[in-house]
């Protein structure tokens, strides 16, 4: 699992698909702006971006923060990443409070079916 908490963590996910990499940083462009960069994105408002790259990332992302891919809480959207080459992605939104939110990006591959329904 990779946290990317601020546009400074973006080269944390260098070796992933440029399609990835911006649509990671213009979530982080955004949470950096509204929420500010000096913020905890763990304990303060605003959120991170997560990349899950394994079952095991997955595993973890419900030990933290409750989220079951194939349950609840509902995401606000799925999207689908098309890069040129490489394999497809999703990014979901999953908003914890009316403040603080997730954005999970995973391979199209490991997404659950359940969460492509939404």
């Amino acid at each position: 699992m990779i946290k990317l908490l601020n546009e400074s963590d973006i080269s944390k996910i260098a070796h992933l698909e440029e399609e990835v990499q911006t649509y990671a940083l213009e979530a982080l462009t955004i949470l950096d702006e509204e929420y500010g960069t000096d913020r905890d994105p763990i304990t303060d408002l605003g959120g991170y971006v997560v990349i899950l790259e394994s079952q095991e990332d997955i595993m973890q992302l419900e030990e933290l923060h409750n989220i079951d891919l194939t349950k609840s809480p509902l995401p606000e959207f799925v999207d689908f990443i098309y890069p040129e080459k490489g394999p497809r992605y999703t990014a979901s939104l999953f908003l914890l409070s009316s403040d603080y939110g997730i954005i999970i990006i995973l391979p199209y591959d490991m997404t659950p079916k359940e969460l492509m329904k939404k």
